[in-house]
């Protein structure tokens, strides 16, 4: 079987606090790089969270400036940060914002999609 480099989009919708599957999204797509795949990772819903500044959360630190060594891009959906109340100035720099339109052209421009 042949080695096929994919366009991964890593979703990440779980709280970041509690439970240990946000954590595992942020291992996942810096993973990703290490298997010549090109991650993208997308949060929604209370994925949201974990791109706070105030959020002091060493793991996730580590794992998105190595992620962000490999030039990946990280998104939040807009809605969900506002449903949140959540202004884009609370987050951390590298984070762009996705309205609907990118949220959709990255669930399909991407040939798989895991979600944590």
């Amino acid at each position: 079987m042949e080695f096929t480099e994919r366009k991964v989009l890593i979703l990440v919708r779980s709280r970041p606090y509690g439970e240990i599957i946000n954590f595992e999204g942020w291992r996942a797509a810096v993973g990703m790089f290490g298997m010549d795949h090109e991650p993208m990772i997308l949060f929604m819903g209370d994925g949201v969270f974990s791109l706070l500044k105030s959020a002091d959360v060493k793991p996730f630190r580590m794992f998105k400036a190595t992620y962000l060594d490999f030039d990946g891009r990280i998104l939040a959906s807009k809605k969900s940060l506002e449903e949140r109340n959540i202004n884009a100035d609370e987050l951390f720099e590298e984070v762009e914002l996705a309205d609907e339109a990118m949220i959709a052209d990255a669930l399909t421009e991407n040939e798989l999609i895991v979600t944590f």
